[in-house]
């Protein structure tokens, strides 16, 4: 009696349907996720025991780095922020205005670009364009042993004070109010898109209005440079801020 051939069938799959959910997924990851910044000066906070989350957009990092120089203690105080526009809008303010002898050799296509590649702000203004001159390498090792500076003293007219009144700002704190009002002039650009029904890339209604300041300093930071920036913040009118920790564990 012959064997009965048993017909066999080819098994296809549509595997179309899971690589659409892969695609979305993978796409809901990447503009979720919050990358972390390669930042070139790292610091070690201190401890504290405290839960408070820290903004993950729209801040205003402040950072102070302990070095020495000629045997004494000392802190480098660098500037960063998540937004690039607010880096543009914050140095075409000062090119204008308080620096403007410094606009003609900032005003290179190519520094600029290196300079909003950059995720920290630590250079004196006066030095800025030889810095962007360098190699990568060169400017990690400039930056390192440079900060922005917290004793210069620039002399700003002031027409409210009457004949011949004047501010007097430090780089820092010029800085610091540029950023701010950097960011403020990007955010009310989204508003105005957004009342004329034009597409914009954020959500305004989780979105802050203003840069927050985040103070973030070694464990190692001499108190004397801590107390400097705290000082140069208040005498701007900002007195607002958050101090990051590590979370220390309580021991029993």
């Amino acid at each position: 009696m012959g064997k009965l051939k048993i017909k066999k069938n080819d098994v296809w799959i549509d595997m179309t349907p899971m690589s659409d959910v892969m695609v979305l997924l993978l796409t809901f990851f990447m503009l979720s996720a919050n990358f972390v910044k390669n930042e070139v000066v790292k610091v070690q906070t201190p401890a504290s025991q405290t839960m408070a989350k820290v903004p993950d957009k729209a801040t205003l990092d402040i950072m102070i780095y302990p070095d020495t120089v000629n045997g004494e203690p000392i802190g480098r105080v660098y500037l960063g922020t998540d937004k690039v526009v607010t880096m543009q809008y914050a140095l075409d303010t000062l090119l204008d205005k308080e620096f403007s002898e410094y606009k003609k050799e900032l005003s290179n296509e190519e520094l600029r670009k290196t300079f909003l590649a950059e995720t920290q702000i630590g250079i004196p203004m006066k030095d800025m364009a030889k810095y962007l001159n360098q190699t990568h390498e060169q400017m990690t090792k400039q930056l390192k042993g440079a900060g922005v500076p917290l004793d210069s003293v620039i002399v700003i007219p002031n027409p409210k004070k009457g004949e011949g009144g004047k501010d007097t700002y430090s780089e820092f704190q010029l800085w610091v109010k540029a950023l701010k009002n950097g960011y403020k002039k990007w955010y009310k650009e989204m508003e105005q898109k957004h009342e004329k029904g034009e597409a914009i890339d954020i959500d305004l209604a989780n979105t802050p209005n203003k840069l927050e300041i985040c103070v973030k300093a070694d464990k190692n930071t001499p108190y004397v440079t801590f107390k400097k920036v705290i000082s140069e913040l208040q005498d701007i009118n900002e007195s607002r801020y958050k101090l990051l920790t590590q979370y220390k564990k309580e021991v029993d």
